[in-house]
């Protein structure tokens, strides 16, 4: 909300051109800054990259991932979209392009090694996303039949159709039915296709590391790995993303400090918080006009708390050529994840929900109309309005 980007085909320059974005800051602090791969969501054929953030042009960033096919016959020809929906080569020639941006990250870091200025490097990877392809060596790391969904696979009763989305994502590849159930058979290769591709791109993370041991620079670099969102493979009858649900909202997040040990830690933070704290960690000034706030502290003493929630948002319909009818905002706490359905233009509440995680982690029984649930219920209500005064 605070810049008015809710859809992929926004760029943020067109709706808060003067905003200075993380490795921005990091740029006018003295550190050279490059971007490889899908850092920016910018592959589309009107999106650009943000050429303030870097200190050269983007690298491998206009590769779609629906064009990423291993083998000829898979890519998509002409004016079709996509092909099949998961790809096992029938050899061990790797063409993906995540492998392009892998050497392409690892001869970068030894040449930024090299030089007596320090460096920002953003790496974005292309897989698991979809098609879910990936070399033969790691479809072979799995049993297909161990590819079971985390809980049922039937859509649970009691919750909103806004908050149940029949991904067009999936239903475009050739092999998946328009509407109604996927086939077993064809669950399960998906299912198998997104192991071997998250594999893949753990095999492609640990060059990039090995690369950044090598030259000598690990010892004074600090390593965030982190996704765009989480994912549904099934559950609840649902694939993909794109809801306001706990599988979806709920991304990794892990930080590499040098000389720091290893530590969990259950304190809730949100990827805005990434840049002032970062900013915190590298002594440059804090940025200013941010809704995000340093986690430091936690990365001190994981034990500490942070947040009493995060936020997350998305909008109806999802299609980046219509006009936006309604809009989902999502607070998750220590215990419940409450989310609320808005009209977009008169700002009246269409529909609630509210979800106990630790009874009921994939979000099959919406207790919001349930009397005994009222006093959280009420006291909910008050911290996502809390969470979106923030913005």
């Amino acid at each position: 909300d605070t810049i008015s980007v809710w859809k992929l085909n926004t760029h943020f320059r067109d709706t808060a051109p003067d905003v200075v974005t993380m490795p921005q800051h990091f740029k006018a602090n003295g550190y050279h800054t490059e971007a490889i791969g899908k850092v920016l969501h910018n592959y589309g054929a009107k999106q650009k990259d943000d050429e303030l953030s870097w200190s050269t042009p983007a690298r491998l960033d206009k590769i779609s991932h629906f064009k990423d096919y291993a083998q000829d016959s898979n890519i998509p020809k002409g004016s079709a979209k996509k092909t099949i929906v998961a790809e096992k080569p029938v050899n061990e020639d790797h063409a993906y392009v995540d492998e392009k941006i892998t050497k392409d990250a690892v001869e970068t870091i030894k040449r930024l090694a090299e030089q007596d200025v320090p460096f920002f490097l953003a790496v974005g990877f292309m897989k698991p996303h979809s098609p879910y392809n990936a070399p033969k060596e790691y479809w072979d790391l799995y049993q297909r039949e161990d590819m079971k969904a985390l809980c049922s696979e039937t859509r649970p009763e009691g919750v909103p159709d806004l908050n149940w989305w029949d991904s067009i994502e999936i239903r475009g590849f050739t092999d998946i039915p328009d509407k109604g159930s996927i086939p077993p058979e064809t669950a399960a290769r998906m299912r198998h296709g997104y192991y071997a591709a998250t594999s893949y791109a753990d095999a492609n993370i640990g060059k990039v590391i090995n690369a950044l041991e090598t030259s000598g620079a690990a010892d004074n670099t600090i390593i965030v790995f982190w996704s765009d969102h989480g994912y549904h493979l099934g559950e609840n009858g649902h694939w993909a993303k794109v809801t306001l649900r706990e599988l979806d909202a709920q991304a990794p997040l892990l930080i590499s400090l040098p000389s720091k040990e290893s530590a969990n830690t259950n304190a809730i933070v949100e990827y805005i918080d990434l840049y002032p704290t970062l900013s915190e960690l590298c002594s440059l000034p804090q940025p200013t006009d941010i809704d995000g706030k340093s986690f430091v502290p936690v990365l001190e003493n994981p034990k500490s708390e942070f947040r009493q929630t995060a936020l997350t948002q998305v909008c109806r319909p999802w299609s980046p050529n219509a006009p936006i009818e309604i809009m989902g905002y999502s607070i998750r706490t220590a215990d419940y994840r409450y989310t609320q359905w808005i009209d977009h233009n008169s700002k009246a509440m269409i529909s609630e929900e509210l979800y106990e995680l630790e009874k009921d982690p994939f979000q099959r029984v919406n207790v919001a109309k349930m009397s005994e649930s009222s006093d959280t219920l009420f006291t909910h209500r008050a911290l996502l309005n809390s969470a979106n005064s923030r913005n």
